[in-house]
């Protein structure tokens, strides 16, 4: 945690509408031992993105839901004293969350124009540029695969009047198989997968491996 973040006062945490993949939600299901329908619900797919499944003729998208003592924050905030808030999620919060205040820009690690802690908190010329590029790209990396695993949904039970619980059980199947596949890797290996997936084609081992890692989800989420 850093040191703004030590201080928060959650503002990032309200009146947000919080996107998230479908790897993001089978950690949180997983680690808090909660079912999907406690901490998800399915929003139109808007602005359109990565993760769009079809229930009908509709594309819809998986947020989080809110909180029960506040509906502007998030239903994992924790309300403390003195004003403090806290994420209840810390260490399986969603990848949108982990990057937080930061984005790409023209390929570099930069603010967000949108910041709502005060920008003055954060330090550009003190910042870890390898831990937030890394956790950038995983969580571009993620909304892709998401993106994969909704498409095979699409073209089979999004078609046929798929419901939101069944679903629920294609995004479980498929990342209880992509967990294993990314245990089967390994995290180093795996996280040098994440750091060279959009790389220039001219890394051919690379490549081939993010090209093989990508097919198997596939396939995994088509059976």
């Amino acid at each position: 945690m850093s040191d703004t973040c030590a201080t928060c006062t959650g503002m990032c945490c309200y009146d947000v509408i919080v996107r998230v993949t479908g790897y993001d939600a089978w950690r949180i299901k997983q680690a808090q031992a909660l079912q999907f329908e406690q901490f998800l619900t399915a929003g139109p797919d808007e602005p359109a993105g990565q993760g769009a499944f079809l229930l009908g003729s509709e594309r819809r998208a998986l947020y989080l839901g809110k909180n029960a003592a506040n509906e502007r924050a998030c239903t994992f905030l924790m309300h403390l004293p003195d004003g403090f808030r806290r994420c209840g999620i810390y260490a399986e919060r969603p990848t949108v969350c982990t990057v937080y205040p930061m984005t790409f820009t023209n390929g570099s690690v930069a603010l967000r124009p949108d910041v709502r802690c005060k920008a003055a908190n954060w330090n550009m010329a003190t910042i870890t540029y390898p831990y937030w590029r890394r956790n950038l790209l995983e969580h571009l990396f993620e909304s892709h695969v998401y993106g994969i695993v909704a498409e095979r949904w699409n073209e089979t039970g999004g078609k046929n009047g798929g419901t939101l619980p069944g679903y629920f059980a294609h995004v479980e199947r498929c990342f209880d198989s992509i967990d294993a596949l990314r245990s089967e890797i390994g995290k180093e290996s795996f996280d040098d997968l994440i750091l060279h997936w959009q790389q220039p084609a001219a890394e051919g081992d690379a490549q081939r491996r993010v090209a093989d890692f990508l097919n198997e989800v596939s396939s995994i989420c088509a059976r």
